[in-house]
């Protein structure tokens, strides 16, 4: 008897049904087979249909899951490599829609399997052909740095893009940025010699077209060194950097109408990124700083350097034949970590070094987190010191330190019989902001003993208008009273300056010494007691002004000063967050100089969290187009940099504390 065939031809029908449905989904443009199949397809309209439908499938996917959901890891598999493959046809015009669409998927896909699209997107980088491609893909890999880091395919893309950058177009000059910052990123190493050969080509600093050009490409180049971090190529950054400070560009004296020669702008602003680099570097670019810094002339390096500066103008106008001496300096001081002491340290303390000398070192000391070396090196330099200048200038800058254990030291200068009125203001001056609640009896008793009292701050001179008008070629006015123009109204004509009389309202030592006392009082030890001092005052100092200074004014300028010292003693990690967090609701010059000063001396073993808050508010500050954005960046990322280098140093993350 027969099987029956039921079973077989069931099997069969089914297998052919489900052969037939296979078939009819790898020929249907609405399946993502079908689509990926055609992406590179020489049919245009089959191409642009498989384009258009992955990217509809995309965002669907987009829109209904999360990263790491099966469908959305389905679909990138299935697409992300023929997409990528695509892009870099040739079949496939510059600057099409199908291009545009399939970077638009790529980039947002947060998949390393992109890459070949990004390199080509950037790669070919055009100002004003593929701009949004190039500036689409880079972000994608900025976003995803940690899986790029180190490819020198991308490296080598973005060193090509940015040499096609037209600075002078201001959305090509921003994509420039971007790139920079995409090279920074991914740590690109194998392009240093590339950026290098970018830093060092000839630039004559003449106020030109391809030296603006020039100038906006090292600028990038030489920002994106610092980043990348090889020590290898210390020497010749540095070499660089004075090559760049040296040169001189020709322009025409406003008032003379001659020819002058004076330092250019365009190449002094890379030489100052340069610096920046070297400093990001850290500990492997202090030994060959140190030459410069000590003005080493038997040095053949210094002695090239000197002769390059030998007519050197500033861009301000003024000379310096040694302003590479500064340059270096400054650099070192942004390095900031404990080997730098050690090296000034040791020629500040020596009897032999001549207080010329002596006194640039000084001043890069008192620019240190006040360790017990620091301290110990400026009062010996101070004892060795031969002129009383230098001293007063001495007593005057251990205010910077921001460190409360001087103030012994201060007052024994104050006490000293053999010194005059000068330096007993100047000593009384920094232990004015460095002491203590339990130090601040002897402080105004040293102010007694000094007979200061009574007498009035230059340091805060306000002279108030009165109602009272007055003729300015009138002679015999008392001493405290002048006669000068109001600074908002007019004489009765609407058009003539009204002249009145001027009251001399500068507080007297004495006053400013019970404001002090005040802020003590109240906070004794509580740092975060202090900040809100400090935002209060702040307040009421913004409210004046730059120009008008008012009496009201003053007196909080003097509340706000001894607050931010007394956080900066006393404060710990999570203060000093907050005090960068404030910062963008400050306008007075002299607070933010207070702040960042602070953070610098504060964590004296670094802090990679305040770094982290700092370099939020710098990309935050660019973000929202603020005018203040490069100045914030110049002055709080070398404040960044030595909190991350003092951290490293110290093995950890640092911060936690303060200077209690």
């Amino acid at each position: 008897m027969r099987r029956p065939l039921r079973p077989f031809v069931f099997g069969a029908s089914a297998l052919l049904v489900m052969s037939a449905l296979a078939l009819v989904g790898c020929d249907d443009p609405k399946s993502i087979e079908w689509q990926v199949k055609h992406l590179s397809d020489s049919n245009p309209i089959d191409r642009s249909r498989a384009i258009e439908g992955v990217a509809q499938n995309w965002r669907t996917i987009d829109q209904s899951s999360k990263p790491g959901d099966a469908p959305r890891k389905e679909f990138l598999d299935k697409a992300v490599e023929p997409l990528a493959q695509a892009y870099t046809s040739d079949l496939l015009k510059e600057s099409s829609k199908d291009r545009k669409k399939i970077m638009d998927i790529l980039s947002q896909a947060d998949d390393k399997r992109a890459k070949p699209a990004f390199v080509h997107a950037i790669k070919s980088y055009k100002p004003g052909d593929n701009d949004d491609e190039a500036k689409a893909a880079t972000r994608a890999v900025i976003k995803n740095k940690q899986d790029f880091q180190g490819d020198n395919d991308l490296g080598a893309a973005f060193v090509a893009a940015l040499k096609n950058v037209k600075f002078a177009d201001r959305r090509s000059g921003e994509l420039g940025a971007m790139f920079g910052d995409a090279i920074s990123a991914i740590k690109a190493t194998g392009q240093k010699n590339e950026l290098l050969a970018i830093v060092t080509a000839p630039n004559d600093g003449q106020d030109t077209i391809p030296n603006k050009e020039l100038s906006g490409r090292q600028a990038i180049a030489a920002q994106s060194l610092g980043d990348i971090g090889d020590a290898s190529i210390i020497n010749t950054m540095i070499d660089a950097m004075f090559e760049h400070a040296s040169k001189l560009a020709k322009r025409k004296d406003p008032t003379t109408g001659e020819e002058i020669e004076q330092a250019s702008p365009l190449t002094t602003a890379v030489s100052m990124i340069l610096g920046g680099s070297i400093a990001k570097i850290g500990a492997p670019a202090i030994d060959p700083l140190m030459p410069y810094v000590k003005d080493e002339h038997e040095n053949p390096k210094v002695k090239e350097v000197k002769a390059k500066f030998a007519k050197y103008l500033s861009p301000g106008g003024s000379g310096k034949p040694t302003a590479y001496v500064d340059i270096a300096t400054t650099t070192v001081a942004n390095i900031g970590l404990p080997k730098v002491a050690q090296e000034i340290s040791q020629i500040v303390r020596d009897k032999k070094t001549k207080d010329a000398d002596r006194k640039p070192l000084i001043g890069l000391l008192v620019s240190l987190p006040a360790d017990e070396n620091v301290q110990a090196a400026i009062k010996e330099g101070y004892a060795n010191s031969q002129s009383d200048k230098l001293k007063m200038d001495i007593a005057a800058s251990a205010s910077r330190l921001m460190e409360k254990e001087m103030t012994d030291w201060l007052l024994q200068i104050a006490d000293d019989k053999k010194g005059n009125e000068d330096l007993k203001t100047a000593a009384l001056g920094s232990a004015l902001w460095l002491a203590p609640k339990d130090k601040w009896a002897s402080v105004k008793g040293a102010y007694d003993r000094a007979k200061l009292t009574p007498k009035k701050d230059p340091l805060w001179r306000v002279m108030e208008p009165t109602e009272k008008e007055c003729d300015p070629k009138a002679k015999g006015l008392p001493k405290d009273q002048q006669c000068e123009a109001h600074p908002e109204k007019k004489a009765k004509d609407g058009k003539s300056d009204l002249y009145v009389i001027w009251n001399d309202k500068t507080p007297t030592y004495a006053e400013e010494l019970k404001i002090v006392e005040d802020v003590l009082t109240k906070c004794d030890t509580d740092a975060k007691c202090y900040f809100k001092e400090f935002q209060e005052a702040v307040k009421e100092v913004d409210k004046q002004g730059f120009t008008k200074v008012t009496s009201a004014g003053t007196a909080a300028g003097i509340r706000m000063q001894k607050a931010i010292w007394m956080v900066a003693i006393y404060g710990n990690e999570d203060d000093m967050i907050e005090l960068v967090k404030f910062m963008p609701n400050i306008q007075a010059p002299a607070a933010r100089s207070f702040v960042q000063m602070s953070l610098d001396k504060n964590l004296q073993n670094g802090s990679m969290k305040v770094a982290d808050a700092i370099q939020k508010l710098v990309k935050s500050e660019r973000e929202k187009g603020s005018e203040t954005a490069n100045r914030e960046a110049s002055q709080l990322e070398p404040i960044a940099n030595k909190l991350r280098a003092r951290a490293a140093a110290a093995g950890g993350g640092g911060g936690g504390g303060g200077k209690k």
